[in-house]
């Protein structure tokens, strides 16, 4: 009796096989659906089903590391390994394996596309179906049109992952997953492809790109031209988008980010191209497609119509970017839409009721620059809120008609999160209720530097922020807006908007939270709330004249200096 011989370990795994309802094992020695190899030459394996006693001639090519595709003998009694594979006829019956839980590959071709397709009845060209790129290049979104006059043919959407290409002479082939809401087994889900790329010399190309053949089950057979098929698909490539640039003074800048860190905003592709990431790794690819008019004469806000795609999904969106500071910026993000020119409609498109995204620069790139208020204050009417009015907003928000759930773009700050995340609190302070922030008592600011606040606490806890460092601000209907990095070895890098307007002469009214809420009044609500009361400045007016007087022209001076970066 032969020995054994072991399959290449690189086919080791599960596989998919069409008509056989339990995983095909290869491991080692053993083809679990055929029995165990006894010896080999090549590309041929001598096979012993040891239930039946029985021999058989199994020939395996791979074709791509996720596909293999064998063909094989009856069982037989013993004989020798060339005898038994000589009894393979050409017709024998071609079986494809397809690799279970397979890593994807680089689609060969991709969107957006045009495309007819033909399904048996007639070519269903108007109105046209459509491809489009996903994120990821490993799939693609297949969306199907009904066309009134052909049968056979429905409006659906399928998304394609690709999984195996491989030449076979002058023919090329893909296997893919097929994803919709009909799939319920890797019966329906794996499909064979044949697809050609024409050439403007090819006859009858009228502005045809790639021509498509898909299979009619999850096996390559009966595939061997891309003009004969289950279904049959002619693509044409899109018109391109046209595209524009974002503002200079936000791209110039390549990396932005978030105050509580969990987006990053980076431009690219000569400033029109925006690629949006979460913590989570979940991106949106932005491209700027057109710029309306601005509301101001300046620079400083515009309104953008982009075109998204995150995922498989993708459409347009309206977006408004304002310049805040040097180092500050932020946005606004509209609901999707199909079409660019419902994007900033006020249907999907309302500022009022739209809140902002605030964005800052990387740590390198952004300066410090002096608090506002400089001087020595007292603390009263702290409260810090568990809970705040805008959290109430945001669920009525839930209730908008023209939120699309099928679609995780949201038109709210965070465009990944079906789960409002971004707007659970995070509690900046120690639990225990004598040492928080309703501790403070004082807050001193530009005394020990010019660009620092100091809250004054009889708590030593590291857990609790007692200094912040300011970066920008600015004014907006009665409410000013202030950037802060928190000085503390526990929330280093997490920044803070201070708002505060001044409710009488002599008190200013705080509100603190981890974004710039437009729904939050100084005072009332926020993370932090307390009220301020000047008790004087940094040097007591009992000093001496010329210490007092030095101090005055360097509060002069760091003012005169702050005046120039507001009109810069």
């Amino acid at each position: 009796m032969a020995g054994t011989c072991y399959f290449p370990e690189k086919w080791e795994g599960a596989w998919f096989q069409s008509g056989v309802r339990v995983p095909v094992i290869i491991e080692g020695p053993r083809l679990s659906t055929k029995g165990r190899c006894l010896g080999s030459d090549g590309d041929k394996f001598l096979m012993v089903d040891e239930k039946r006693a029985c021999y058989r001639c199994v020939v395996i090519h791979e074709k791509h590391e996720n596909v293999l595709q064998y063909k094989e003998t009856f069982c037989h009694s013993r004989d020798a390994l060339p005898t038994l594979c000589s009894l393979i006829t050409g017709d024998a019956l071609l079986y494809s394996l397809f690799r279970e839980n397979a890593t994807p590959v680089q689609c060969p071709f991709r969107g957006p596309f045009t495309f007819t397709y033909n399904r048996g009845h007639g070519e269903c060209r108007s109105p046209v179906s459509n491809i489009d790129t996903c994120t990821e290049d490993s799939k693609l979104l297949l969306s199907y049109q009904a066309c009134p006059d052909i049968y056979g043919s429905e409006s659906t959407v399928e998304e394609l992952q690709c999984l195996a290409s491989w030449k076979e002479g002058s023919v090329r082939y893909l296997v893919g997953q097929i994803h919709h809401h009909h799939v319920t087994s890797n019966e329906d889900r794996f499909r064979c492809f044949v697809y050609e790329k024409t050439t403007p010399s090819s006859e009858n190309s009228d502005g045809v790109d790639y021509r498509v053949a898909q299979s009619g089950d999850a096996t390559c057979n009966g595939l061997f031209s891309a003009t004969e098929g289950s279904r049959t698909m002619t693509l044409r490539r899109a018109p391109p988008i046209n595209k524009c640039r974002f503002p200079s003074w936000i791209a110039n800048y390549n990396h932005w980010h978030t105050l509580d860190n969990t987006a990053s905003y980076s431009f690219h592709h000569r400033n029109s191209t925006l690629r949006i990431s979460n913590s989570t790794g979940v991106e949106m690819k932005v491209v700027c497609v057109q710029v309306k008019h601005p509301i101001v004469r300046d620079d400083s806000h515009v309104v953008l119509v982009t075109h998204f795609t995150m995922g498989c999904q993708s459409g347009f969106t309206c977006m408004s970017f304002y310049r805040r500071d040097g180092h500050v910026a932020e946005i606004q993000i509209g609901s999707q839409t199909k079409r660019p020119e419902d994007a900033c409609s006020p249907a999907f498109f309302n500022r009022t009721n739209l809140p902002y995204v605030t964005l800052v620069t990387n740590s390198q790139e952004r300066p410090t620059q002096p608090c506002p208020f400089v001087g020595k204050f007292d603390i009263s009417n702290i409260i810090q809120l568990e809970d705040s009015s805008y959290s109430k907003r945001v669920r009525q928000e839930d209730n908008d008609p023209y939120y699309d759930r099928r679609y995780k773009l949201r038109k709210i700050v965070d465009p990944f999160s079906d789960e409002m995340s971004r707007f659970r609190r995070v509690k900046r302070v120690d639990s225990n209720n004598n040492c928080d922030s309703r501790s403070f008592t004082s807050l001193v600011v530009g005394c020990n530097k010019m660009d620092t606040m100091e809250f004054n606490t009889d708590c030593s806890t590291p857990d609790i922020i007692t200094a912040y460092t300011c970066h920008g601000r600015w004014e907006e209907n009665g409410t000013n807006y202030l950037i802060t990095t928190a000085q503390s070895r526990t929330h280093l890098s997490k920044k803070y908007c201070f708002m505060y307007k001044e409710t009488s002469p002599n008190i200013i009214s705080f509100s603190t939270a981890s974004f710039c809420n437009r729904f939050i009044e100084p005072g009332v609500s926020g993370d932090l709330v307390f009220n301020l009361t000047n008790r004087g400045q940094c040097i007591e007016v009992n000093s001496s004249p010329q210490l007092t007087s030095v101090w005055q022209m360097i509060v002069l001076a760091y003012t005169l200096s702050w005046l120039q970066v507001i009109f810069r």
